[in-house]
């Protein structure tokens, strides 16, 4: 990444600092520790090869996911309904394995919620679907005019879309069925095809986004950077750059690269007991299927295993199994390789247990189902912080 002036760079963007979650309540703006070479490569190659990477797959994918939505738009047939089905699972696949790095542009700008609230609120969307006015003005200018702000997030994103594509876990039948719990759907209206396009329009946006502010928007190409200037959603920060210059003078938001460090595994932590603890502990605590996510798809526990690989990742400095020698991980074996070890086990251990749940989860909604899985990701849970507390002494 080009470095800026970062002194003049962080002033200019401070406003922004202000929602972003430092690691080092020092503020006296000076370095405490000397660069090291090393440590800046293993920033570099989590920033690169794992944050930067992953959202340049999900932006590609989520452009696809539009124009398949655009595409079904102008003509319903199964085939297209079905690539659209496709599409969506890919775009989700990447949404999932960025949420142990939820910090910074997801977090800042409420990309996060904004994209990923669920349950869907089925009530206000029904509301939404009957609004001629709204209606019509998405078929004219898609996410691009002033009311579609008004949305909220229970409305938009990837489960506003997924509700009009999926049933039962597959793709919608064109003429309209009756799924598994007994209710009877219609074909596809225009009016749902409409809302669809312009919520995997607003979606799209939203992933080029976080590419943008983890990459640079001048890294993203011309396409891209059109769609981002015409809906005015470009960065007014440059995340990647931050975090790999930690440790610089002038840079507030990671004053020290163990404060880097300390992000990436916070993050990787977070992750691991919102899956945990959440994602699966809260529907089967209320045994209510709309606490479910990703339900209409029954995409669930590849949602939970693919957070997980989240945290894999990101501990691993690559999109593999496998650590490479600038990774957290070797930094962590280079202090204490007990601990690095059952590291990297217990999040081996989390993603075989999650994908081991019975199928589909909104159907097995039992302690005896989930309790395996619950345990070991907060067994992750627990050894990450135990890796952020030997990393600070």
């Amino acid at each position: 990444m080009k470095k800026l002036n970062l002194l003049f760079y962080f002033f200019i963007v401070g406003a922004v600092m202000l929602g972003f979650s430092s690691c080092d309540d020092d503020d006296d703006g000076i370095t405490d520790e000397g660069l090291d070479v090393d440590k800046t490569e293993v920033i570099s190659r989590c920033v690169n090869n794992v944050i930067v990477s992953t959202y340049k797959n999900l932006a590609d994918e989520s452009v696809i996911l539009y124009d398949a939505c655009f595409t079904l738009k102008s003509s319903l047939t199964q085939d297209n309904i079905d690539a659209a089905c496709a599409a969506w699972i890919a775009a989700r696949k990447y949404w999932e394995q960025s949420e142990a790095f939820l910090y910074g542009a997801a977090s800042d700008y409420n990309i996060d919620p904004h994209i990923d609230s669920w349950p869907l609120d089925k009530s206000q969307l029904d509301l939404a679907l009957n609004n001629e006015t709204l209606i019509s003005n998405m078929d004219e200018e898609g996410c691009n005019f002033d009311g579609f702000s008004t949305l909220g997030y229970g409305l938009l994103g990837f489960h506003a879309v997924e509700y009009m594509l999926f049933r039962d876990g597959a793709p919608r039948d064109v003429d309209g069925g009756t799924d598994s719990d007994g209710n009877t759907y219609e074909a596809l209206s225009q009016t749902e095809l409409i809302y669809c396009a312009a919520v995997a329009e607003d979606l799209r946006n939203q992933c080029i986004r976080l590419e943008a502010s983890w990459a640079g928007i001048d890294n993203i190409g011309p396409v891209k950077q059109t769609i981002l200037t015409d809906a005015e959603l470009e960065p007014s920060m440059d995340y990647g750059e931050a975090m790999e210059t930690a440790g610089e003078s002038g840079n507030v938001l990671y004053k020290t690269q163990i404060a880097a460090y300390v992000q990436i595994l916070q993050g990787a932590a977070d992750i691991s007991d919102e899956v945990g603890n959440t994602k699966i502990t809260d529907p089967v605590s209320s045994g209510d299927v709309l606490d479910v996510e990703s339900w209409y798809s029954w995409n669930s526990i590849d949602d939970f295993a693919n957070n997980m690989r989240s945290v894999q990742y990101v501990y691993l400095g690559n999109t593999s199994s496998t650590a490479v020698d600038a990774s957290v991980s070797a930094y962590v074996k280079s202090l204490d390789e007990t601990l690095d070890n059952a590291i990297q086990t217990a999040i081996a251990t989390a993603i075989i247990e999650i994908e081991s749940m019975p199928a589909p989860f909104r159907n097995y909604l039992t302690e005896s189902a989930s309790s395996s899985a619950k345990a070991a990701c907060n067994a992750v849970m627990d050894k990450l912080e135990e890796a952020i507390t030997l990393i600070q002494e």
